[in-house]
C-alpha cells in the first residue's frame, strides 16, 4: 500500500508552488435562479473549506511562533468567519421560508456570493505574509522532525482509541456510537498518508528540493491533524454519553415534578395537555426501564427525549405558572438541554470537518445555524433561561440534521463517480489513503463541486492534481501543489 500511495504522491511540480486558484464565480445578471443557487452553494463550500484549512494552519503557526506573531492572521480569519457566518444565515433563510419573488431570491443569492468573496479576500490578502512567517522551505528539515513526531504521537493513540470505542460500544447501543465507529480506521488511513508524505519530503530534502519537501510537509501535517480530530471525536462521544448517563436521574426527577403538577383531565374530555402528560410518563417509564435493565442504551437520545417531553409539558402548563416559576423551571433543565445540543454539535462538527471533501453546502449550513442558535442560548442563559432552552433545542435539532445530511453526502461521494475517478487516477489501487485525503479535504482536487445535487459536493476529473490546502482564501489556498504538472 505504501508504494502505491507514494506513487500517487510522487509527481510534484516546483512551479505549482506559485500557482493560484481562481476565485468563486461572480453571479451574473443573465443567470437563472438555479445557476445562481449552484454558484452560491459552491462559494459556501469552498469558502468554508478555506476557513477550516486556514484555522488549522494558523493553529500550527501559533504553536511555533506564538500568538503575537500570528495576530494579523487571526484578525483576518475572524473577519472571514464573520462574513461566512452571515452567508450561511442567508442560505438558511432561503431554505426555511416560503418561496420568494425571483428578484428577492436573486438578491439574497448575490449577497451570499458577495459575503463569501469578502471572506476569501480577507484571507488571500494575508497569505503572502503567512508564507513569509512560515518560511517552510528554509525550515523544512526542522519541520520534518516536528511533523514526524506529531504523526508518531497520533499513531500511538490508535490502540487506546480503539479500546475506548470498544468500552463505549459495550455500554451503549450501536446507534449511540455510530458517528465515531469508523474513526479509528479513518485515522489510520490518514496517518498512512501522512507517513507516505513524510517519506517523500525526506527524499526531496536529500535532493535539495526544499520546495517539494515543503509541499509534502503541508500534506503530512494536515493528515496528522485530521487523524487527531478523528481520535478526539471518540473521546468527545464517550464524554457526551457519560455526562448524559449521569444527568438522567435529575432529568427523570424534573419530569416527575412536571407530571405531578399537571391537572387531572375532566372525565371523557381528553385534551392536548393530557396527551402531553401521557407522553411524558411513557418516555420517563421507557428510560427507567432502559437504565434498570443493564442492557446497552443510548443515553444521549434518552436525555434528549426526556428534554423534549419536558419542554412540551412546560408549554402545556405555562398558563398556570407565574413568569418567575417558568424561568425557574427553565433553569432547572437548561444544563441538560445544552449538554444534548453541545454533544450533537460536536459530533456533526467532527464528522464534517474530517470529511469535508465530500460534504455539501446544505449540511454545512445546518451546522453553522446550529452554532448560531447555541451561541444565542449561551447569551440568554442568565437573563432569559426559557428562551435559552428553546435556542438549545433548536441548536441540537439542526446539528443532528447536519450530521445526517453530511453522512448522505459522504455515502454518495464514496459510491459515486467521484470516488471511482480518484481510484482510477491514483494508479489503479493507490486510491485508498490518497482518496481519503481528498475526502478529508487534505488534498484539493482542481475540479470541485458545482453546487448541484449535493449542493456543492466535491467532484473530480481524471488527470487532475491533488493540492494540499494552505492558509488563504479560494484565490490562494491551493498555491502549493501535489500531483500533475500544474
Amino acid at each position: 500500500m505504501r508504494t502505491r500511495i507514494t506513487a500517487a504522491l510522487a509527481a510534484v511540480s516546483r512551479r505549482t508552488l506559485g500557482r493560484r486558484g481562481g476565485p468563486a464565480a461572480t453571479p451574473q445578471a443573465g443567470s437563472s435562479p438555479a445557476e445562481l443557487e449552484a454558484r452560491a452553494a459552491r462559494a459556501l463550500v469552498e469558502t468554508d473549506d478555506a476557513v477550516k484549512t486556514s484555522d488549522q494552519e494558523l493553529g500550527f503557526a501559533e504553536a511555533r511562533f506564538g500568538a503575537h506573531a500570528v495576530a494579523p492572521f487571526s484578525a483576518a480569519l475572524n473577519s472571514a468567519r464573520a462574513e461566512l457566518a452571515e452567508a450561511f444565515t442567508l442560505r438558511q433563510q432561503l431554505d426555511d421560508q416560503m418561496p420568494r419573488p425571483e428578484r428577492v431570491q436573486r438578491k439574497i443569492l448575490a449577497e451570499i456570493s458577495r459575503r463569501c468573496g469578502a471572506a476569501n479576500r480577507a484571507l488571500d490578502e494575508q497569505s503572502p505574509a503567512f508564507d513569509r512567517l512560515q518560511d517552510l522551505e528554509a525550515r523544512a528539515t526542522e519541520t520534518l522532525a516536528e511533523v514526524d513526531h506529531y504523526v508518531t504521537q497520533q499513531s500511538t493513540r490508535l490502540d487506546t482509541s480503539e479500546q475506548i470505542l470498544a468500552k463505549v460500544a459495550a455500554r451503549y447501543t450501536p446507534d449511540a456510537v455510530s458517528t465515531v465507529a469508523s474513526n479509528p480506521g479513518q485515522a489510520g488511513e490518514r496517518l498512512e498518508f501522512a507517513r507516505a508524505s513524510l517519506t517523500e519530503a525526506a527524499r526531496a530534502l536529500s535532493s535539495d528540493e526544499t520546495g517539494q519537501a515543503a509541499v509534502f510537509l503541508l500534506a503530512a501535517e494536515s493528515a496528522a491533524d485530521q487523524a487527531e480530530s478523528l481520535l478526539n471525536g471518540i473521546e468527545h462521544m464517550e464524554a457526551g454519553l457519560t455526562q448524559a448517563a449521569s444527568a438522567l436521574p435529575a432529568a427523570l426527577r424534573e419530569i416527575d415534578v412536571e407530571v405531578a403538577e399537571a391537572p387531572v383531565p375532566t372525565a371523557g374530555r381528553p385534551d392536548e395537555r393530557a396527551g402531553r402528560v401521557s407522553r411524558a410518563r411513557a418516555v420517563a417509564s421507557a428510560v427507567r426501564d432502559q437504565m434498570q435493565s443493564r442492557e446497552p442504551f443510548d443515553a444521549l437520545t434518552a436525555l434528549r427525549e426526556l428534554g423534549e417531553a419536558d419542554a412540551a409539558l412546560d408549554r402545556a402548563l405555562a398558563s398556570r405558572r407565574t413568569e418567575r416559576d417558568r424561568q425557574d423551571r427553565a433553569r432547572a433543565v437548561l444544563d441538560q438541554v445544552m449538554l444534548v445540543a453541545r454533544s450533537a454539535i460536536t459530533a456533526a462538527e467532527d464528522f464534517i470537518t474530517t470529511r469535508r471533501g465530500g460534504v455539501g453546502a446544505t449540511a454545512r449550513t445546518r451546522l453553522a445555524e446550529a452554532h448560531r442558535h447555541f451561541r444565542q442560548s449561551i447569551s440568554l442563559e442568565q437573563d432569559e433561561p426559557g428562551a435559552a432552552v428553546s435556542e438549545a433545542h433548536a441548536a441540537g435539532a439542526l446539528a443532528r440534521e447536519a450530521r445526517a445530511l453530511a453522512a448522505d453526502d459522504v455515502a454518495q461521494f464514496g459510491n459515486g463517480q467521484q470516488a471511482r475517478a480518484v481510484t482510477t487516477r491514483c494508479d489503479r489501487g493507490s486510491g485508498g489513503s490518497f482518496g481519503v485525503a481528498i475526502l478529508g479535504g487534505i488534498l484539493i482536487d482542481p475540479q470541485v463541486g458545482d453546487g448541484s445535487g449535493g449542493a456543492g459536493r466535491a467532484g473530480f476529473r481524471l488527470g487532475g492534481s491533488g493540492t494540499p490546502g494552505s492558509f488563504g482564501g479560494i484565490g490562494t489556498r491551493r498555491r502549493h501543489g501535489i500531483g500533475g504538472t500544474g
